[in-house]
């Protein structure tokens, strides 16, 4: 199967995550986690957190159809027993999760010495790589936004070097508990969101929005601050 030039070229880009890491942004979600599973497992943080951020929206809580568990959606019970795992609320543990997908990822990298069969092995299951030694069709799109989520990531890194502004999610929760009226919680939302989305990432937008009604409640009672979030996440160009 061809693969896309675009997959291609990005993949000589983040092919070498043992060589080439980079710290995650100020403020990203669980930042401390990615960075230390990183380190352990030779990879990049962005590149972790990445395959997180498509994986489940960054949401620790995350259940798929399929029992797949948390941050980077971690099969229960084969896949987890197999990263030594045995308690199923361990998952949720965001630096728990988040090292177990890292060294899945490590695991599947070794073994399949590329990291584009490694993500399709993680997206598909190893077995389906195994037969072909190629990148199945249904991997492909999920590869994709694993490499434009990493892109994005990293380019934010880049521009929060350069602004005043940077993304903090922390910084607007706690906006959330310095009034208890709710107009004035709304609006200064609304006012964070316009001076800094434009610096966030994908996987920052999505973790916001993730949390809006547990952050501000009754203050986005008619929507506007998720509407406001949505449509950031939409300008990129991918789903929410």
């Amino acid at each position: 199967m061809k693969i896309p030039y675009f997959i291609t070229s990005f993949f000589f880009l983040f092919s070498a995550h043992s060589e080439l890491r980079a710290d995650l942004i100020y403020g990203f979600p669980y930042s401390q986690c990615f960075e230390q599973s990183a380190t352990r497992h030779g990879l990049d943080a962005t590149f972790i957190a990445a395959v997180a951020s498509v994986e489940s929206g960054l949401d620790p809580m995350a259940v798929s159809s399929a029992d797949a568990l948390g941050l980077m959606q971690i099969k229960w019970p084969l896949t987890a027993k197999e990263l030594n795992i045995y308690k199923r609320e361990d998952l949720f543990d965001p630096c728990i999760n988040i090292d177990a997908g890292a060294r899945y990822l490590a695991q599947l990298n070794e073994r399949f010495a590329s990291s584009l069969l490694a993500l399709a092995a993680y997206h598909v299951g190893p077995t389906r790589v195994d037969n072909t030694k190629l990148v199945p069709a249904r991997a492909l799109s999920y590869i994709e936004k694993i490499l434009k989520e990493e892109q994005l990531i990293k380019v934010t890194e880049q521009l929060s070097e350069q602004v005043t502004y940077s993304c903090d999610p922390a910084h607007l929760q706690r906006l959330g508990l310095t009034t208890h009226d709710p107009r004035k919680r709304k609006s200064e939302a609304l006012e964070w969101l316009d001076k800094h989305q434009a610096v966030c990432s994908i996987s920052q937008l999505i973790f916001i929005k993730n949390r809006v009604q547990v952050w501000f409640g009754t203050s986005d009672s008619d929507g506007a601050i998720s509407d406001k979030v949505v449509t950031a996440i939409s300008s990129r160009n991918l789903t929410p």
